[in-house]
């Protein structure tokens, strides 16, 4: 039964007649007379007497009008249920990511600020995780996006357009190499290193770079997280080599960031489980996500 008959048929009530009925719909008299006699049809119920132009309600009328107007209330609900949910903006979703905890000091609170005031009916749960973990929080449905490195390593996974940020060395505050322009691996013979875990694809290609340089790293300490990484390097515990997209994250400490010569570029994306498709929300996220990690890579 389509909604417009009984949202006509509760006008009518309300406003008395199929004239006044019309005015409130925007439509002619003669369209709310063929929505009702429609309505009569398909209950195959006399809904109304014709008493010289008028409308009377019927007893049978009466004892439908309750069912009726909850019907109409109902599918007005769900219809504005499914525009908000076409929208991407709706208290029915609930948008779940996972992401470094080396994005959660200001990157992710940052892009959830603006995803936030553009969406401010949709509720996001923020998980954290290294990149493996969060790769089986996708495949298990636990999160609807994921920020990943590329390439991916499990299959079932697709992802959106890449972000692509250089290497950078980081090192304390006022290091030797700190006035330079870029550092070549040839600067860091000798200098005490703070790396990522062997096991992890990023160490695996600064481990291909020293190589080709001819050097052989004198690795002090080995870290987990950007996060970890950078704080070691402020305390004074050596130096690192960490991709620049995250590492802005902890300019406030008392660290340089100097590029790495020649470029190592780490190249990262939203991924998502293949066989679930993306929410609206999810689009408006990786958007807002993506223009605001633009944004951030140009600044100087």
């Amino acid at each position: 039964m389509q909604l417009n008959l009984l949202e006509t048929f509760r006008v009518v009530l309300e406003k008395g007649s199929t004239l006044a009925a019309a005015t409130e719909l925007g439509i002619t008299q003669s369209a709310v007379s063929r929505r009702i006699s429609q309505l009569e049809s398909e209950l195959n119920l006399e809904l109304f007497l014709r008493d010289r132009g008028r409308l009377v309600p019927t007893r049978e009328c009466q004892a439908l009008q309750g069912q009726i107007f909850g019907m109409v209330d109902r599918g007005q609900r769900l219809q504005h249920l499914a525009r908000d949910l076409r929208r991407g903006n709706s208290p029915a979703l609930r948008l779940r990511v996972a992401v470094p905890a080396s994005m959660t000091l200001s990157i992710m609170p940052r892009i959830l600020s603006r995803f936030l005031a553009e969406n401010d009916r949709v509720q996001v749960e923020l998980h954290t995780g290294p990149y493996d973990t969060i790769e089986r929080m996708l495949q298990d449905d636990r999160a609807e996006l994921g920020f990943l490195r590329i390439p991916i390593q499990r299959a079932g996974l697709s992802i959106l357009p890449t972000i692509s940020a250089r290497s950078v060395c980081v090192m304390p505050a006022g290091h030797r190499l700190a006035t330079r322009d870029e550092v070549k691996m040839e600067d860091l013979n000798g200098e005490p290193l703070i790396l990522l875990g062997r096991m992890r694809a990023p160490r695996r290609d600064l481990d291909a770079a020293f190589w080709t340089a001819g050097q052989s790293p004198s690795v002090r300490i080995e870290a987990h997280s950007v996060m970890s990484a950078c704080s070691l390097v402020a305390e004074g515990l050596g130096l690192t080599i960490v991709n620049g997209l995250m590492a802005r994250d902890f300019a406030h400490l008392p660290v340089v960031q100097k590029p790495i010569a020649p470029a190592m570029t780490d190249r990262f994306a939203f991924a998502f489980n293949a066989e679930m498709p993306l929410s609206q929300a999810a689009e408006n996220f990786i958007a807002c996500a993506n223009d605001f990690l633009e944004d951030l890579l140009a600044e100087r």
